[in-house]
This record gives C-alpha cells, structure tokens and sequence, in this order.
C-alpha cells in the first residue's frame, strides 16, 4: 500500500481533491445524496423481496433499481475522489478495508440476484410471498448496506486498529 500512497500523493488528482477549498465538503454531500438513493431505494426492494409489504407488487419495486445505480454511481466516484484526496488515512484504516469488504459482497449479492431472481421473478404473483432465496439475497443486501453505512461513518474514529 505504501507505493501505491506515494504514488497518489502529490498527483494531479491529489492536488485538486485536497486544494480545492469547497471540494472536499461538496464532495460528502453528493456522497450522502448517492447513499440515500442507495440506500433509500434498496430498502424498499429489499423489504419487500423479504417477505415484507406484500401489498406492493414485487415487480414493481424493482423499477427503483435505477435509483439505487445513480446512488452508487454517486457513491462510487466520490469514495474514489475521497480515496485519492488522503490515500495514506483510507489505506491505513481498518474500517475503510471492513467497508470495501462489504461492497464486495454486495456485489456478489446482486449477482446473485441478477443470476437467480431476476430471471424468473416476473413469473411471481405480484403480492405473494418470496422464495428463501431471494429472503437470503434481500437479508444479505441489507446487511452488507447497512454495514457499509456504519463503517463509512466510523472510519474518522477507528483509526489503523
């Protein structure tokens, strides 16, 4: 990790990211905009993909993806932004690496859906109950999500440790 801090520090992004004096602060609100709509809409998904609020369609939920792409897309060019502003407390911070971890397994996650539910899940009754599939699938999105929101939090307070 070191060569890849002194290959960042001092670069033409680096220098930009930490030298703009209202880049930092914009750059956390698109980030908190991104994870709301991430957030925000995958919670909608998910609930109802596990087994809650069978009053809406299914489907129809699912009509939120784009929503929770443009968050990510948010989230994903601002974190990369954050990360080539101060590589050296990113890199050194264990809750930065928990938080990839979780993103990695998101995104395992939603190919696991893309792979197994959104094939055969038009043939659902739209109010009828979920397969445990896609139960497990909706709890394990949660979860990753919701664990990338706290770490994302707490890497100011969790240091290298």
């Amino acid at each position: 990790m070191e060569g890849f801090v002194q290959a960042v520090e001092g670069s033409a992004i680096n220098q930009w990211v930490i030298g703009t004096a209202w880049g930092w602060p914009i750059m956390e609100i698109i980030h908190f905009i991104g994870l709301s709509l991430l957030l925000g809409s995958l919670l909608v998904i998910d609930l109802r993909m596990a087994g809650f609020f069978r009053q809406l369609n299914i489907v129809a939920t699912h009509k939120l993806l784009p929503w929770t792409f443009v968050g990510f897309g948010m989230n994903l060019v601002t974190g990369f932004l954050f990360l080539m502003g101060d590589p050296a407390r990113y890199t050194a911070n264990i809750g930065f690496w928990w938080k990839m971890f979780l993103v990695a397994v998101a995104g395992l996650n939603a190919l696991w859906f893309w792979v197994k539910i959104n094939p055969v899940m038009k043939t659902w009754e739209p109010h009828a109950d979920t397969p445990l599939v896609a139960k497990t699938i909706a709890w394990v999105s949660l979860g990753s999500w919701f664990g990338v929101l706290l770490l994302g939090r707490l890497i100011p307070y969790i240091g290298t440790g």
